[in-house]
Formats: C-alpha cells, structure tokens, sequence
C-alpha cells in the first residue's frame, strides 16, 4: 500500500518527470494511487492524489471528475484557461483548498474557472476536456503538485488567510506557520 508523505518531505517540492511509456508497471502504480486515494474500508480521502504525494516523481495524478468517478491522468496538461477567476463568482461559490500531504489546512486559491485540459489514461488513450469549478481546480492543484508547487505558495504569496480545521471540522483563521516555507 502506498503512503501519503506529509509536508516538508523533499519529494513535494520536486518536479516529476514525464512518463515516455505507458508500461505495466505505470498501469499498477495508477491502480495503487487510487487505492491509497479510495481506500476500501469507505469514502475517499480527498478528491485527488499526485505520484508526488507517495514519493514518485512520475507526472501522474488522480482526480474527482464531473462524473463522480475517478480519472487517472497521465502527463497531463493545461492547454487553455479563463481569464475569469474564482474570485469573480458570488461568493457562495467560493471553496477552500486542502491537501492530503497538509492535513487540516485550507486556504481560497484564486484560480481561472474554466479550463481546456489534456491527458492519457493508463490504457493510453489520449482525453481532451473542458473542467469546470470544482473540477478545474481539482485538475490544477493536482498539476500543481506535478510541478513541486503546494496551495500554501499561493495562500503566502497572495497574503490570502489560512484555516485550520478544529476537531468539529470548523475552519478556524490562523497565522501562517513558520514552518510553512
């Protein structure tokens, strides 16, 4: 069974190498990624899982889709996004990110609404799709973690207000960690 590393572990801030072939191997380590995601024992941990949160610089992920299934994307890509951002829907359409690797912390990351993504399944077939929220920001904060970036960058960076979940599941605003670099 996979585990999910936790921040500061190196692995998150590495950026993962593309995979050249779609071998057997990739095709276990997808199954395995979802597993570790959607344990059997009941609901999902989270609404997606990147190679580089089990320590795996390969560029794949899994995320939630519209569908209520889960995708495993492979080498995926951004090639189209919005100009408009979740800032500019009403407010109640506003959501907090989290992360498994980061466990109670969520913060707004304002990112574009719409966007036009690609990737290969683990049978190689090659998907082109138009993601909408909550899904375009599945998609991006999986890439993201692809790239060695984490949602707290933007939190810090945007000078956003981070939340930390309390034992009812409230979101309580704190300082952001020192140890949050």
């Amino acid at each position: 069974m996979l585990k999910i590393i936790k921040y500061p572990h190196p692995a998150l801030r590495k950026k993962a190498k593309p995979v050249k072939k779609i071998t057997p191997a990739i095709q276990r380590f997808s199954q395995d990624l979802l597993k570790a995601l959607v344990p059997k024992t009941g609901e999902p941990l989270g609404v997606g899982l990147a190679a580089n949160q089990v320590n795996k610089l390969w560029r794949i992920f899994i995320i939630k889709m519209p569908d209520d299934k889960f995708q495993v994307c492979i080498n995926p890509q951004l090639l189209k996004t919005s100009k408009k951002t979740l800032k500019d829907l009403v407010e109640d359409k506003h959501f907090l990110e989290g992360c498994l690797s980061i466990p109670g912390y969520y913060g707004l990351v304002d990112r574009p609404i719409k966007i036009k993504v690609k990737y290969q399944t683990p049978q190689g077939l090659s998907k082109t799709k138009t993601l909408t929220p909550p899904y375009s920001s599945y998609f991006q904060h999986e890439l993201d973690h692809l790239n060695g970036i984490l949602f707290i960058n933007y939190i810090k960076q945007k000078k956003e207000q981070l939340y930390l979940a309390d034992k009812q599941n409230k979101m309580q605003p704190v300082n952001f960690p020192s140890s949050f670099s």
